[in-house]
């Protein structure tokens, strides 16, 4: 039989203080045009869509807040405003700075974008320039420096240490936070990144209550094509 999900007082129990905070999970926003003939339609979110997405989110209410802010209320009990969400985006696909970012400048949204640092400036990718332009309403973290799974012991500390360089060289990555590539993490990856002091780490695993005794290993809310009320 499938376990009973825990209640959140439950939650709060074993892994608080545990704050309900859905943390939205992008790859790719791009036309369904350019998803059709880049073969990505199974990680993109239509421009329009997204447009649309965002306009819920500010019509209801709701507050794009920082990591930073969540860092706060796990650190010193700092209470995360009502109605809030993060925005994540994982990747770094150049149509972030041609689709995704001119529609949350507008709205004036935060947002983390997940970046595997080798990638940079090749094609399909953002270049450091794009995302100095970028840095302030953007943060841009940690998502290794190859995309390779941190569940291969041997290249865990190369991947994480060498992207958490090049940010650090770039002027980015404050406040330090991380996404596992693939969602998978393990205690060894979990134990390496709090002691080079990263404050939290996002997995794929779905949920939107967000824990202290958690905290590198947090869950998202994979978003695809569809109305964010469906989400909950």
């Amino acid at each position: 039989p499938t376990p009973r999900p825990l209640t959140f007082a439950e939650m709060n129990a074993l892994y608080g203080p545990c704050v309900r905070l859905p943390v939205l999970m992008y790859h790719h926003v791009q036309t369904k045009e350019s998803a059709v003939a880049n073969k990505q339609t199974s990680l993109t979110v239509d421009t329009d869509i997204f447009q649309k997405q965002m306009q819920y989110l500010k019509d209801k209410g709701y507050n794009t807040v920082a990591m930073q802010d969540l860092i706060n209320f796990f650190d010193n009990g700092t209470p995360v405003p009502g109605k809030s969400v993060l925005l994540t985006f994982d990747d770094g696909y150049q149509d972030f700075y041609t689709d995704a970012y001119p529609v949350l400048s507008n709205f004036g949204m935060h947002a983390t974008m997940f970046v595997p640092t080798g990638l940079m400036q090749n094609p399909g990718y953002l270049t450091w320039d794009e995302i100095s332009g970028m840095n302030g309403l953007i943060l841009f973290a940690n998502h290794t420096w190859s995309h390779k799974n941190v569940q291969v012991a041997s290249a865990m500390q190369y991947e994480i240490s060498t992207a958490d360089t090049q940010l650090a060289d770039h002027g980015l990555n404050n406040p330090k936070v991380f996404a596992y590539p693939y969602g998978l993490d393990t205690v060894n990856s979990e134990s390496y990144l709090a002691s080079i002091n990263y404050k939290l780490a996002f997995s794929t695993v779905p949920g939107s209550v967000l824990c202290k005794k958690q905290r590198f290993a947090l869950p998202r809310i994979r978003i695809g094509n569809s109305s964010l009320q469906s989400y909950g």
